[in-house]
């Protein structure tokens, strides 16, 4: 019985896991800074022409222009 339920058990751990793994390469590549501020995040002016958006859901994205 024990065995029966360390197989089950490991077999679930395995479903979630690939289940966070596929979840987090779903990430968008850049938000707008709406998307990040409505996230949660708050948008941070790295150099003129880079902005990262730093908090939130979407924490180390790059605001898109």
């Amino acid at each position: 019985m024990r065995r029966i339920a360390a197989a089950v058990s490991t077999a679930l751990l395995g479903v979630s896991l690939a289940g966070f793994s596929g979840t987090a390469t779903a990430a968008p590549a850049s938000v707008t800074a709406n998307q990040c501020m409505l996230g949660g995040g708050q948008v941070v002016v790295v150099s003129p022409t880079l902005k990262v958006c730093s908090g939130g859901i979407f924490n180390g994205q790059i605001v898109k222009p």
